[in-house]
């Protein structure tokens, strides 16, 4: 379902100029991944480019990823004592449900103590409580409520936070029948504003290696037995490991006596993709809006156990257009993707129509088109 400010010529520029004796308040909620955070990031920081009176919370989880990335973004933090259901035992289990209703109290004063003009849910587990909070709090004042579904099929959580959303964006087209009788709106999904177009690389060809903030074993070992099979080629690796699988990744570059930046978590990811010719990493949703906005040319190993097999539907949605090939982590071998890596060392053509691709798919317009709707009060 949409309405007409689909169809209505309005910016959030307007949205200021309304409202410039007022300073609007922002809540963004969400975490556990990089995907996630990153994609809450670049929101805070359009709004802050937009509104530079306003303020703007993000709401993550106690211990979460957030708690390095969000301050070191320069956007204030609150977390809740909240921890995840999926993949835990048990006892861990009870436990994290024991929390919700302590979280949900926590979530409740934070938002009336903030008092945001709008919240929006990015995704992770602390979203829950926070949306919650701010559907029930609408009883002390306006507050438009946003979902934001990063991913070619939605997850289980949007779904069930929907019923409480004014309005759910959708990084993909195709996606809005999954939320019947809401308002839609197809925006891309959120990049930081440093993710911009680059050139491409000169020098010695390079393979940029990641599997999402936690890294990735599958991926992990996948190169480590390309390695041997691709020594014969002038190669830079760029791999970010995980911190539980640094060392063995590390020892396996040095066994090779394969020379390669190696560490178990990177910051400069611009850098990284500035200096790759190709980047093999995972399918998460913000990881290929990345790759679209900066314009490189990757094979993505879509994680196996994710939700409803959302990063292999991504990932299909890059191939079909020759940006990306899909290695099946559980079908593949470090020889084929060897043999890949070589062909494209060998055929500058081919990396540049996938690198050409890649722009091809980037919304440079979602960021504010995102605002504009959740703004418009």
């Amino acid at each position: 379902m949409t309405d007409d400010w689909e169809t209505e010529d309005f910016s959030l520029r307007d949205v200021v100029a309304r409202h410039h004796t007022q300073a609007m308040k922002l809540l963004i909620t969400g975490g556990g991944t990089g995907g996630h955070i990153f994609a809450g990031v670049a929101i805070a920081e359009k709004f802050k480019e937009l509104h530079p009176n306003g303020e703007v919370l993000f709401v993550g989880s106690r211990g979460g990823l957030e708690e390095k990335l969000v301050p070191r973004a320069g956007i204030p933090l609150r977390t809740l004592r909240l921890s995840a259901l999926k993949g835990k035992g048990s006892i861990d289990k009870f436990k994290s449900l024991i929390k919700i209703p302590f979280a949900l109290i926590e979530a409740f004063g934070i938002v009336l103590r903030f008092k945001p003009d709008a919240i929006i849910g990015v995704g992770g587990y602390a979203s829950g409580p926070v949306v919650l909070a701010g559907y029930f709090s609408k009883l002390f004042g306006h507050k438009k409520i946003g979902i934001l579904e990063q991913n070619a099929v939605s997850g289980l959580t949007n779904r069930w936070l929907s019923r409480f959303s004014d309005l759910i964006f959708c990084a993909f087209s195709g996606i809005e029948s999954q939320f019947p009788g809401k308002t839609t709106l197809v925006t891309g999904n959120p990049v930081r504003k440093e993710m911009v177009r680059l050139e491409s690389p000169s020098g010695r060809f390079c393979v940029f290696i990641f599997g999402g903030s936690q890294g990735a074993v599958g991926i992990n070992s996948l190169i480590l037995g390309a390695l041997p099979l691709l020594k014969d080629l002038p190669i830079d690796w760029i791999h970010q490991t995980g911190e539980r699988d640094f060392d063995r990744v590390k020892k396996g570059y040095e066994s090779e006596q394969v020379a390669g930046r190696v560490e178990p978590f990177i910051y400069d990811m611009k850098a990284c993709y500035s200096r790759s010719h190709l980047v093999v990493c995972r399918a998460g949703s913000s990881t290929l809006a990345e790759l679209a906005a900066v314009g490189r040319a990757s094979f993505l190993v879509p994680f196996p156990f994710a939700a409803d097999n959302h990063q292999e539907k991504n990932a299909r949605l890059f191939e079909k257009t020759g940006a990306s090939r899909v290695f099946l982590q559980n079908q593949s071998t470090s020889e084929s993707l060897a043999q890949a890596i070589r062909s494209l060392v060998q055929d500058s053509t081919q990396l540049d129509k996938m690198r050409t691709e890649a722009l091809a798919l980037h919304t440079s317009s979602g960021l504010e088109k995102i605002l504009s709707h959740l703004l418009k009060i």
